[in-house]
């Protein structure tokens, strides 16, 4: 490149460069104004538009069928929550235990029940949040679905969602949980500028170390999840008075926890 057009080409590169930090910070601070009770409805709602294909609706990956067959019992009344569109529970259903599933998005719910009678099977299932639904009976076992647990804003959120459901286990109950663990230093920029919008316009709601949230068209497009390094994960527990027996962390970590 000539001489001449070195300038003008690195100031415009550094400009746009520029522009498309301004942009992302004002993602972040926009995320920062939504209250809490919107952030829930954009978590419904993406999974509402997530719906999986009749070919892997019945299938429990691997780290799944060793941990179910390691900690279930047939004779277990299991509550499966974030039951979606039915994959696990179908799976679930097949290897003969008694499940019920729990799902926050009513199009996966009527989905599950459309992949129910498909197969033949029955299962009662139940519409709503975990951290508001009001449960249904004492049950031997609670599994969060593949990651579930990680779509649930607030530390304090999770941890009384944890005392809830540990105060409906029957004894001798099990927690079975996975989540999305943190593979790299978590975004402080991101966190600081969110939690500052918050601040500024008083939301119900501060991002906190670890979240992740992501903006895709309107605010129903947004992708919240919160990622944990396996202490904050054990530290979570702790604060809710459950004991961890089994902790596994791989591309999913994976968790067993009695009162």
């Amino acid at each position: 490149m000539r001489g001449w057009r070195k300038a003008p080409y690195t100031f415009l590169r550094g400009a746009g460069r520029v522009l498309e930090l301004a942009g992302r910070a004002s993602i972040y601070l926009a995320i920062g104004t939504l209250r809490l009770a919107d952030l829930r409805t954009a978590i419904a709602h993406s999974w509402d538009e997530l719906g999986p294909g009749d070919d892997d609706v019945s299938s429990l990956m691997p780290w799944e069928q060793r941990l179910y067959a390691r900690f279930l019992k047939t004779a277990d009344r299991i509550l499966l929550v974030g039951s979606g569109a039915g994959r696990d529970l179908v799976g679930l259903l097949k290897l003969g235990y008694r499940v019920e599933g729990l799902d926050v998005a009513s199009r996966a719910v009527a989905h599950s029940r459309h992949m129910l009678d498909k197969e033949r099977l029955t299962a009662e299932l139940h519409t709503g949040a975990i951290e508001a639904v009001e449960l249904p009976g004492s049950f031997d076992a609670f599994i969060f679905s593949w990651c579930c647990y990680s779509y649930i804003p607030q530390l304090a959120t999770r941890v009384g969602v944890l005392r809830k459901v540990k105060a409906q286990l029957n004894p001798g109950g099990r927690i079975l949980i996975s989540y999305i663990p943190a593979e790299r230093p978590p975004r402080l920029l991101a966190n600081r500028l969110t939690r500052f919008a918050g601040h500024i316009t008083r939301s119900d709601w501060r991002s906190e170390p670890g979240d992740v949230v992501v903006a895709s068209g309107d605010w129903r497009g947004i992708h919240y999840e919160h990622r944990f390094s396996p202490s904050d994960f054990e530290n979570e527990a702790g604060a809710a008075g459950l004991r961890v027996v089994f902790h596994e962390r791989g591309e999913v970590g994976a968790a067993v926890l009695i009162v």
